[in-house]
């Protein structure tokens, strides 16, 4: 697999939370995880609206989007998401959630196209590895693309 050197440009990866939910603890640990191996992260914190977040992800043009969960109501919220990222023309940038995410909600988020689900007990080098495979699958394929 390639490095980071290797890649097309840095892995850019924005993070944030919707809605009300302010248990961020979570997601500024993968904030800091993410930066300590060279990833650039966007973080945008807490309190964001669906369409602030795929606003600065297609401002940002960001490898993965990450939103983390701690309460209720994900579902609406990750749908949301993934239909105005459609809508936005990056329904194809990685999608990952993490948090409180209840299992039996794991194939409903795959058909909303997340591709990373992170919840309690998930491992560092387990998100590492995904953020890192999935960016470099994105930038290949924007690579490849006419110009």
């Amino acid at each position: 697999m390639p490095t980071n050197t290797q890649t097309h440009h840095r892995i850019r990866c924005l993070l944030g939370m919707l809605g009300t939910d302010v248990h961020s603890k979570g997601i500024r640990t993968l904030a800091r995880w993410l930066r300590d191996e060279g990833i650039e992260v966007v973080y945008l914190g807490e309190h964001n609206t669906v369409e602030g977040m795929v606003n600065a992800l297609v401002q940002e043009d960001a490898d993965v989007i990450g939103l983390s969960f701690s309460s209720g109501g994900y579902l609406a919220y990750i749908e949301q998401t993934a239909q105005l990222m459609q809508q936005r023309g990056v329904g194809d940038v990685a999608f990952m959630v993490g948090g409180q995410i209840h299992p039996d909600d794991h194939g409903k988020l795959s058909a909303l196209g997340v591709s990373g689900i992170f919840g309690p007990g998930s491992s560092k080098d387990d998100v590492l590895d995904f953020v890192r495979k999935v960016a470099t699958e994105q930038q290949l394929a924007r690579s490849s693309l006419p110009a």
